[in-house]
């Protein structure tokens, strides 16, 4: 495998890790009653977010980026 793939791979997981922090976080903070169980919940909604999104994102990518080619080309024509 070239470098450019580990790159590809390892951005994804850092976007899925970092991104997941962020809304996992947000949506447990929300739908708690009791607050002071944010650090016992939160952990495991992160986890079980980050092994949901790692694979999306390597799904949906290269879909993403296609798409886009096609949608700039259609809106840059010289």
């Amino acid at each position: 495998m070239n470098k450019q793939k580990y790159i590809i791979y390892l951005a994804s997981i850092f976007m899925s890790i970092v991104i997941t922090m962020f809304i996992s976080s947000v949506v447990t903070f929300k739908s708690l009653d009791n607050l002071s169980l944010f650090w016992q919940v939160w952990p495991i909604n992160w986890f079980y977010a980050i092994l949901i999104a790692f694979p999306a994102i390597m799904i949906f990518r290269p879909i993403c980026q296609k798409a886009s080619e096609k949608i700039i080309s259609f809106l840059l024509k010289n």
